[in-house]
């Protein structure tokens, strides 16, 4: 009798997990902490309009991936999708199928959890290091916690256990392995964040000081809007430089640039200085730069290019709804248009007017040839080193692998997040129509004409540096002193 009783009872729980109630669509403000689960047919169909929309515009998937492999993994995330699930697990599901194409353009971004919770979200942040198999602290909101110590627990979490996590979130990109350890460690905040069910106003951190004790400190939450827009963690800054005796140093934050006359301009002004002076020692540090535009890109190459060669870049596109074409705005499409067939057939725009009139489906590789010159004709043909980490990203990469192809100078650092094939770029969003999940994919490949053939891996640097633990409890950048 009392096994039939137990027996019942367990029956009753399934049943009712099983039919726990279930939403056909997520409205994310509503949705407290997740606790909305999203049905398994919705989930489906969702993972069926990603896949859609991935041979629909992606360029070349197959890169680091067979078709078949990607099929598998498909097949795996419909058959992980079978019963309800909260939002959480579902971007996991979402992420674990899209990394098989190690494209970091191609990405589901688990800050997006934060952002569309709405204003009343809530976030801790705080950045770890991990210096042989111990996380250290970085950094914490209103610096409550001494930088430099053992982190034991975050929360409920121990710190082991939130990098497993952060791991199935970060992004892959080609076979770089060092660099997606890195950005691992850069993400465990944010996703401790997007995990964390507590309403509590405060997070308690289990840490060990510099004295071998071990102690307990909450930190408290702030909102993840206020959080977004404060400088000290979201810093806006693109650019900066400064002089030392015989040496120039540049700080490119970024080539995404909301200005980019004022951009062009500050880097023409660097390099008047660095002409004036005499220096013949120049630094680019490009560590954490996650990319942007190409054309600011080539026009810090225009100073520091000494072969007076070409910068030659296959672009490689897919004709679809989602490409840049058809981002446009009309009056810029017919403006495109007017200018095309002014020169057809000649000149670069005309290959791309041809691959305007093309269906969609179509795969379009264009060389562009860039003179890299400046209205100022000047090269700088001094000693040259790239500073760069496992967070220089995209158009970061490019420039990491023309100073290897060229030779230009040495690299220091760790490697950049992207292989000597170069990057993807140009990545389109779709919002999934259940789950309201946005999801990324890249509408361009960009390749170096130049670059080795089958160069998959990290791109090596000449000198490694990283964050000692003193550094970090000092205050110390070990590149400042390379």
């Amino acid at each position: 009798m009392g096994r039939s009783i137990v027996l019942f009872y367990f029956m009753l729980g399934v049943i009712q997990l099983n039919s726990q109630p279930c939403s056909e669509y997520i409205q994310h403000k509503k949705n407290v902490r997740g606790n909305v689960l999203i049905c398994p047919n919705a989930m489906a169909d969702d993972l069926k309009e990603l896949y859609k929309s991935i041979i629909n515009t992606h360029p070349n998937p197959y890169i680091y991936c067979s078709k078949e492999k990607l099929d598998s993994a498909y097949t795996e995330a419909q058959n992980a999708v079978l019963s309800a699930q909260n939002i959480l697990d579902f971007s996991l599901v979402l992420t674990g199928f899209i990394k098989n194409i190690r494209d970091s353009h191609t990405y589901f971004n688990p800050r997006d959890l934060l952002v569309l919770s709405g204003n009343k979200s809530k976030s801790v942040p705080f950045y770890l290091n991990k210096i042989d198999s111990k996380f250290y602290l970085v950094k914490a909101y209103d610096n409550t916690i001494p930088v430099g110590v053992e982190v034991l627990k975050v929360g409920s979490m121990t710190v082991d256990s939130l990098y497993q996590l952060t791991r199935l979130f970060s992004p892959d990109e080609a076979y770089t392995e060092s660099a997606r350890t890195e950005i691992t460690i850069k993400m465990m905040g944010l996703v401790f964040n997007v995990q964390n069910e507590s309403l509590e106003n405060e997070v308690q951190f289990k840490y060990v000081n510099t004295l071998g004790d071990t102690l307990l400190k909450k930190i408290r939450r702030i909102k993840s809007k206020k959080l977004f827009k404060n400088e000290e963690w979201y810093p806006s800054k693109e650019l900066e430089y400064h002089f030392l005796k015989d040496q120039a140093y540049l700080r490119v934050y970024s080539f995404e640039s909301r200005n980019e006359k004022k951009f062009k301009k500050t880097i023409d002004q660097f390099f008047s200085l660095v002409a004036s002076k005499g220096i013949n020692s120049v630094i680019i540090d490009v560590r954490e730069n996650r990319g942007g535009f190409i054309l600011l890109l080539e026009h810090l190459l225009s100073y520091i290019n000494i072969n007076d060669e070409t910068y030659d870049l296959n672009y490689s596109y897919k004709r679809s709804d989602l490409d840049r074409f058809e981002s446009l705005s009309r009056l810029k499409k017919i403006d495109f248009v007017k200018k095309a067939k002014r020169v057809y057939p000649r000149g670069m725009i005309s290959r791309e007017y041809d691959f305007f009139l093309s269906p969609k489906g179509t795969l379009r590789t264009i060389l562009y040839e860039k003179n890299l010159v400046n209205s100022s004709n000047n090269h700088y043909r001094g000693n040259c080193k790239l500073y760069m980490n496992g967070l220089s990203m995209s158009a970061s990469v490019l420039l990491a692998s023309w100073f290897k192809e060229t030779n230009r100078g040495e690299t220091v650092g760790t490697p950049c997040f992207g292989s000597l094939q170069a990057t993807h770029g140009n990545p389109a969003t779709i919002v999934l129509k259940n789950s309201g999940l946005p999801v990324s994919i890249s509408t361009l490949k960009l390749t170096p004409n130049n670059v080795m053939k089958n160069k998959y891996g990290d791109i090596d640097v000449n000198k490694t540096v990283t964050f000692t633990l003193r550094d970090i409890q000092s205050g110390i950048d070990p590149f400042k002193l390379k």
